[in-house]
């Protein structure tokens, strides 16, 4: 799967690239990873994570587009720098749900990518048969808490400092 990337407004007024990630692009997503604060890599990874390995970086950037597929944002004004990613990754187990991870760029939160993000892999999500993506996040990190609630987020369960629950993604029947 090598779509072009594609223009998306966002709600802030920015434009920019969206496309499927691609083979090619591990060592951006390793220079995008170090330019996220100290903060945004915790709650993106759970854990402190001093830097995306080579063999990290290549699981994130080979996938299937089936069981596994990441899309990436790409920067207005250099369309090879990544801003942002969303994934989903399937259960082996229960094929019809997948995980959902975001990661944008401290300079673009706020802005809507996320947003746009999460509704470009929710409608592949539905084109490959995953009926329902599972989130699991800090507690504490009311700006995922936010967005995933205005995606639908249900079953929100809190476990110590992690937050958890699910997106239904509406079939087009």
């Amino acid at each position: 799967m090598d779509e072009a990337p594609r223009q998306v407004h966002l709600r802030s007024g920015d434009t920019v690239w969206i496309r499927p990630v691609r083979s090619t692009d591990a060592s951006e997503l390793q220079r995008a990873f170090a330019l996220m604060s100290d903060k945004s890599q915790y709650q993106r990874f759970l854990t402190g994570t001093p830097r995306l390995t080579d063999s990290q970086a290549a699981y994130f950037s080979q996938v299937d587009h089936v069981d596994h597929e990441a899309y990436v944002a790409l920067s207005p004004k250099d369309e090879t720098h990544i801003i942002g990613v969303a994934r989903f990754i399937r259960y082996p187990t229960a094929p019809d749900d997948a995980e959902l991870a975001i990661t944008v760029a401290d300079s673009w939160h706020n802005r809507g990518l996320a947003t746009v993000l999460v509704r470009e892999l929710g409608g592949r999500a539905r084109d490959v048969g995953v009926k329902r993506f599972r989130a699991e996040m800090m507690a504490d990190n009311e700006a995922v808490l936010r967005l995933l609630r205005s995606a639908g987020l249900t079953g929100e369960t809190v476990t110590g400092h992690m937050a958890s629950g699910y997106i239904e993604l509406a079939t087009t029947e």
